[in-house]
């Protein structure tokens, strides 16, 4: 298009649109960095309300455990990928859709880390009681396992 010509009307329109609607759109997007500031706990505090290590080079038998301990805690396992070493799993009730995300990664020596994340109605939990309770669940599925206990 040359510099000296005037842009047909629908163009102006569109144009007109675009930067009305622009707005608009990014007010829906959710900032991640919005989430993670108004948190109620400090990332570092956060971290460690979510993670544990266990003294286990065994990463296949934690994924099979925190596989069982989510599901002993009602959720169902939306996806799992060993892996990634990922497992993402949802619950409802309790006030609403609780999504859980398992993150399992080897540590120093024979340790593999577990980190968990996880939501209320899109909101990060931060009540240490969720995590509690499924390290509590992992940690007996883990025994249990490890004793060949069904």
């Amino acid at each position: 298009m040359r510099s000296d010509t005037v842009p047909a009307p629908s163009s102006r329109l569109g144009a007109a649109l675009a930067v009305a609607l622009l707005p608009l759109l990014a007010a829906c997007q959710t900032d991640s960095r919005q989430q993670v500031l108004g948190s109620a706990n400090s990332q570092a505090a956060q971290r460690a309300i979510s993670t544990r290590a266990f003294d286990t080079a065994d990463q296949g038998k934690v994924y099979q455990a925190a596989i069982s301990a989510l599901q002993d805690l009602g959720f169902v396992v939306d996806r799992a990928d060993t892996v990634l070493g990922t497992i993402s799993a949802t619950r409802y009730g309790g006030g609403g859709l609780v999504r859980f995300t398992v993150t399992l990664r080897r540590g120093e020596g024979n340790r593999t880390i577990v980190r968990a994340s996880g939501q209320l109605n899109q909101h990060e939990l931060s009540d240490p009681a969720p995590f509690q309770r499924f390290f509590e669940t992992l940690s007996q599925a883990l025994f249990l396992q490890a004793n060949a206990i069904d």
